[in-house]
């Protein structure tokens, strides 16, 4: 059973690329909205830290997990060492990496895809960028539920 239960999205999915780095190309968060993600993303969980991404466009703020922390295997993003478990883009979007049940859920619900290369054994998911404050409420959920994967919470 997965850790939240997602409203169905509103609208059409945004335009996103097929290959890496898989960013979103419409539907991006308005500046204020990206602000107040980004606000929550990098104070709201204990024993993170925000660093550059290991990862993705330099533009992208990861959310690193403290290395002190005992971690769950398989909750962190490429390359190999990392504690990056997501980061957040700067159109709003973000990657995660979360349990199965609940990739399924955001997809399912339309808030997000498998990356692209899941078959290479990318364990991650983009999450469509909230485009209002009602949306950011709605993704905390999601967030929260990496957070938890990766920490065994």
């Amino acid at each position: 059973m997965n850790s939240f239960n997602l409203p169905q999205r509103a609208g059409k999915p945004p335009v996103t690329g097929l290959q890496p780095p898989q960013l979103q190309f419409s539907d991006t968060s308005p500046r204020d909205v990206y602000e107040a993600v980004a606000d929550w993303f990098f104070s709201s969980f204990p024993h993170t830290r925000e660093e550059p991404t290991r990862i993705s466009v330099p533009t992208s703020r990861a959310l690193w997990l403290d290395e002190a922390l005992d971690a769950a295997p398989n909750s962190f993003m490429p390359p190999p060492g990392s504690r990056e478990f997501a980061h957040l883009h700067e159109d709003g979007s973000f990657h995660l990496v979360m349990a199965e049940e609940d990739e399924g859920e955001v997809i399912a619900k339309g808030w997000g895809l498998h990356h692209p290369w899941k078959d290479r054994g990318v364990n991650e998911i983009l999450v469509y960028a909230p485009r209002n404050a009602e949306e950011i409420e709605t993704l905390k959920p999601v967030i929260e539920a990496a957070y938890a994967f990766a920490t065994r919470a």
